[in-house]
């Protein structure tokens, strides 16, 4: 399956008043790991949508275990890979590494969607077989 990793050092800003981390950065965070991780296979959010007339990939379900802190002047390292495709779907799964320790553990759902003229309203579509190709891991770029 498609993967990635991407280091980080914490900032001041991304922290509590405690220096530890604030835990919506790492949210903002996944959500920069998931556009990376499309990168990895060549893809863009702006080109899927260019290509196959997408509204988007929505984040439908999200799953975090905070297990420990990071601190400001920390480096982590967040590796994130395709868990699963379905259908409509694709599940990542993001870890947190800092040093030795996973920090966060978490997994999240996106959906292929589209605006359905017919029921004016955006729909979960399926997964073009490129795309199913290339998250999967099976296809050039991946």
């Amino acid at each position: 399956m498609l993967s990635n990793t991407r280091t980080l050092q914490v900032e001041f800003g991304h922290c509590d008043p405690s220096g530890i981390v604030f835990n919506p950065h790492y949210f903002v965070w996944f959500d920069f790991s998931v556009h990376a991780l499309l990168g990895r296979a060549g893809l863009t959010l702006k080109s899927m949508i260019d290509e196959f007339g997408i509204d988007g990939i929505p984040l439908v379900d999200n799953q975090a275990r905070f297990k420990a802190p990071s601190r400001w002047g920390d480096d982590i390292v967040i590796e994130s890979s395709i868990s699963a495709v379905h259908r409509s779907a694709f599940e990542i799964r993001h870890l947190v590494r800092n040093g030795g320790t996973i920090a966060v553990e978490c997994s999240e759902t996106r959906v292929w969607t589209a605006f359905d003229r017919e029921q004016g309203r955006v729909r979960a579509k399926p997964l073009p077989p490129r795309i199913v190709a290339l998250l999967s891991g099976a296809a050039p770029g991946a």
